[in-house]
C-alpha cells in the first residue's frame, strides 16, 4: 500500500476543513460567514495557481507525480470532481447561516422578499446607479464572443427577436459595490438586483433566460530571473508579467444561483464559446465571491453569539522597561503571534532607525500589510543616515504589485533594494541590526516563521526569537552576504539551516539521528505543509525503526499514516481555528528549531528559506511545552486516517481548544 496522497487533493481535503467551520457549533454565526468567504477565497486561488499549473502540464509533456504516479490530465480531472461536492456543501451551510443570521434581524433579501417601497427603492437605484454604468453586448456573426476577464462577474442572456435566438452579455463593472444597504442590518446583493432588471436593456428583445458567471483564468505565471534588458526597471518587467494573467487560458466556470439547468442552453454557448468541458462548470446558489462579508462586521453586534470577542494581543511585561537590545544581550526573546504584541519588534527598528550607533540594518521582506509600519521605520532610518538593505521578494504571488509600490517607496527614501535571487524566491524571515559603540561592534538578530505583517501578526499563529547569539549573528552577517553577491546556494553556515543547500540535508541529518534511536526517538513538526518526497520517505523510515512521530500540518499533507507495518508511528492532526496556524517548528529529541520553511517541494529546493535552532533552554523547552498542549487539542484538530480522511477528535478528555488556551496563558502572566 502506498503512503503517499496526492498534493492537490490533499489541499482540497484541506480547504473542505476550512468549510467545516462554517458549520461548527463552537463558531459564533458571523464567523462561521466568514469562513465562508474564505474557503470560497481559497478556492479560487486554488483553481487560478493549482489547476492552472497542471493545465501547463499537460502542454509540457504530461508527466506523472513523483509521489503518487498520477499524470497532469489525471490529476485535474480528479481535481474537478473532488471539487463539485464541496459546492453543495457550501451552499447547504450557506443557507444555514443566512437563516440562523435573520434570527437576529441580519436579513440578506432577494427580490422575491422586498416589500413595495424595497423593491421601489431597489428599481430607482438600478435605473440612477447601475444602469448608466453598464455596456451591454448582443453576440453575433458581427459582434465577436468578448474576452472574459478573470474572476469577474457577467450577466448572460438567452434573447430572441422574430423568432431569430441571439445571446447577450453585459460585464459586471468592478466599481459596483456588492451590497445595497436596505437599513442597517437588511440588504440585497447587487447581483441579485442585476439578475433581475438588467434584461430591460434589451428591450426590443424578449428574454429566454438569464445567468450570472464568474470564469476562472489560470494565474500561474511566474516571473522570469533571466531578465537582462538594462533599459527597463525589473519592476516595470514584474508588471507587464502580471498583466499577462489575465489573458491565460480559462480554467473554470462557475454559475449563480443554481441557473444551469434551467439556463442549459445558455450556459453551454457561453461554456463551449470559452473553451471549458462540463467539467470544468459548477452551480452555485451561495454567491460565487463573498468577500462582501467583512464590509457588513462593522454593523453587527459583537454578542458573542455572533461574533469573537475581541482578544487584544498581550504586552510581554518583562519587554516593557529597557531598550529591546540590552534585554537581548541578557537573554534570547521570544515573540509568539497574536497571543503576544508584534510591538517588541517594531521597538527593535524604532530603537534601530533613531540610535546614532546603529550601523546598519538588512531585513527580507515578502508579504507586508497596507500601512506597514515596518516600512515606516526602514525609511526613517535611511533618512537618518544608517545604512539599510532591504530584499524584497517581488515574486511573492498576487502580491507583486504591492511590493513593487514598497520597494520604490523604500528606494526613493534611500535604502538598499535588491530583488531577490535568480532561479529563488526569497521566504526566509531575518533581520540584522549592526550597531557600533566604544570601538565594538553589536549584532542584533531577529529570525521568525512569519512575514514582517502587522495584520497578520494578529490572525496568524508565529514564532520569532530575537538573539545577540554569537554563532547565529556570525551566520547571519554570512547570510546576507550571500543574498547581496547572488551566492544563496553556498551552504557555509555554522548552525542555521538555509535552503536551498543547507535545510533538507540537514532535517534527514536529524531524522536519521532519531532513526537509529529506534523507539527511543521522537520527531515533532509543526508546518503548513508536507510535500518534499524524500522527508517524508526518511519520515517512514523512522516510523518503521519504531520512532514515534507527531506531525501538525495545517494544510496539504502527502504523507499517509497509520499504515501497519510503515506509518503506523506516525500521527497527522491539523488544527483549523480563530487563527491561521502558521508557525514552522522542528523538535528531533532534545532540538529545537523554528523557521520560515515549510516541509514542501518549493521551500526546500526551490527557496531561500532558514531554520534556526533554538539555543536558549529555556525558549526551547517554551517550544516543546506549546507543541504538547497543541497535540492536546479537542475542538479545533481533526486526525489524518490511513484512508486519507480527516475525523475530529472524539475524547473524554475536557474541552482543549489550544489556541484559546495560549490566549489565555498570556492573559494570566500579564496581569
Amino acid at each position: 500500500m502506498s503512503y503517499f496522497i496526492n498534493r492537490e487533493l490533499s489541499w482540497l481535503k484541506f480547504n473542505k476543513r476550512v468549510l467545516e467551520q462554517a458549520a461548527s457549533s463552537s463558531v459564533p454565526i458571523f464567523e462561521r460567514y466568514k469562513f465562508l468567504s474564505i474557503f470560497t477565497s481559497n478556492l479560487d486561488e486554488f483553481f487560478m495557481v493549482r489547476a492552472g499549473s497542471m493545465h501547463d502540464r499537460i502542454l509540457g509533456g504530461n508527466l506523472p507525480d513523483d509521489k503518487t504516479g498520477m499524470t497532469a490530465s489525471e490529476q485535474l480531472n480528479a481535481i474537478y470532481e473532488a471539487a463539485r461536492p464541496l459546492y453543495a456543501q457550501r451552499d447547504a451551510y450557506y443557507r444555514a447561516v443566512i437563516k440562523d443570521l435573520a434570527e437576529y434581524n441580519i436579513k440578506q433579501l432577494k427580490i422575491k422578499d422586498l416589500n413595495e417601497s424595497q423593491s421601489k427603492f431597489v428599481k430607482q437605484y438600478f435605473k440612477r446607479e447601475m444602469l448608466p454604468l453598464l455596456s451591454p453586448q448582443i453576440i453575433d456573426t458581427k459582434h465577436l464572443f468578448p474576452h472574459l476577464e478573470n474572476k469577474r462577474f457577467y450577466i448572460l442572456l438567452a434573447l430572441k427577436n422574430n423568432d431569430k435566438p441571439y445571446y447577450g452579455i453585459i460585464p459586471v463593472p468592478p466599481m459596483f459595490g456588492r451590497i445595497l444597504y436596505l437599513d442597517t442590518l437588511t440588504y440585497i446583493l447587487t447581483e441579485d438586483i442585476l439578475l433581475k432588471y438588467a434584461g430591460t436593456i434589451y428591450k426590443q428583445y424578449t428574454i429566454t433566460a438569464r445567468a450570472i458567471v464568474k470564469i476562472t483564468r489560470n494565474a500561474d505565471v511566474e516571473v522570469a530571473d533571466n531578465f537582462s534588458d538594462e533599459d527597463i526597471d525589473y519592476r516595470d518587467y514584474v508588471n507587464i508579467i502580471i498583466k499577462r494573467r489575465e489573458k491565460l487560458a480559462p480554467v473554470r466556470m462557475e454559475i449563480y444561483s443554481g441557473s444551469y439547468p434551467k439556463n442549459l442552453k445558455l450556459i453551454k454557448f457561453f461554456m463551449e464559446r470559452a473553451g471549458l468541458s462540463e467539467n470544468q462548470c459548477y452551480t452555485s446558489t451561495a454567491p460565487l465571491d463573498m468577500s462582501y462579508v467583512y464590509s457588513l462586521e462593522g454593523n453587527i453586534p459583537r454578542n458573542g453569539e455572533l461574533l469573537y470577542n475581541p482578544l487584544t494581543p498581550r504586552q510581554d511585561k518583562s519587554l516593557q522597561t529597557g531598550s529591546i537590545s540590552d534585554i537581548a544581550k541578557e537573554c534570547d526573546i521570544l515573540l509568539s503571534y497574536p497571543y503576544y504584541s508584534m510591538k517588541p519588534y517594531l521597538k527593535m527598528l524604532e530603537e534601530a532607525a533613531y540610535d546614532p550607533n546603529t550601523v546598519s540594518i538588512k531585513i527580507t521582506l515578502y508579504r507586508l500589510s497596507a500601512n506597514s509600519e515596518v516600512i515606516r521605520l526602514l525609511c526613517a532610518a535611511a533618512e537618518n543616515g544608517r545604512e539599510v538593505t532591504v530584499v524584497v521578494e517581488l515574486k511573492a504571488r498576487f502580491d507583486e504589485s504591492n511590493n513593487i509600490d514598497w520597494s520604490r517607496r523604500l528606494e526613493n527614501a534611500g535604502c538598499r533594494v535588491i530583488y531577490g535571487i535568480d532561479g529563488l524566491k526569497v521566504h526566509s524571515k531575518i533581520t540584522l541590526i549592526v550597531s557600533r559603540k566604544d570601538e565594538k561592534v553589536y549584532h542584533l538578530v531577529h529570525i521568525a516563521t512569519g512575514n514582517y505583517n502587522e495584520k497578520t501578526a494578529l490572525l496568524y499563529t508565529d514564532l520569532g526569537i530575537i538573539t545577540t547569539n554569537p554563532i547565529i549573528c556570525e551566520d547571519a552577517v554570512n547570510f546576507f552576504n550571500n543574498i547581496t553577491l547572488g551566492m544563496a546556494h553556498h551552504d557555509d553556515y555554522n548552525a542555521l539551516l538555509v535552503a536551498p543547500s543547507g535545510l533538507k540535508p540537514r532535517v534527514i541529518e536529524e531524522i536519521r539521528r532519531e532513526t537509529e534511536l529506534g523507539a527511543d526517538g521522537y520527531i515533532c513538526m509543526k508546518m503548513n505543509g508536507l510535500t518534499d518526497k524524500n522527508i517524508i520517505d526518511e519520515l517512514v523510515k523512522a516510523s518503521q525503526a519504531g520512532v514515534k512521530i507527531d506531525l501538525l500540518i495545517r494544510g496539504i499533507c502527502c504523507l499517509l499514516p497509520g499504515i501497519v507495518g510503515v506509518t503506523d508511528n506516525i500521527t497527522v492532526r491539523s488544527i483549523v481555528g480563530r487563527f491561521l496556524e502558521h508557525s514552522r517548528i522542528g523538535i528531533f529529541g532534545d532540538r529545537v528549531y523554528i523557521g520560515s520553511a515549510d516541509l514542501m517541494t518549493r521551500n526546500t529546493t526551490r527557496r531561500v528559506e532558514i531554520w534556526m535552532p533554538v539555543f536558549d533552554k529555556i525558549i526551547a523547552e517554551e517550544i516543546r511545552n506549546m507543541t504538547k498542549i497543541i497535540l492536546r487539542d479537542n475542538v479545533k484538530s481533526s486526525i489524518l486516517c490511513s484512508n486519507g480522511d480527516y475525523e475530529y477528535l472524539i475524547t473524554d478528555s475536557p474541552s482543549l481548544d489550544s489556541q484559546i488556551y495560549f490566549y489565555e496563558e498570556a492573559y494570566r502572566k500579564n496581569n
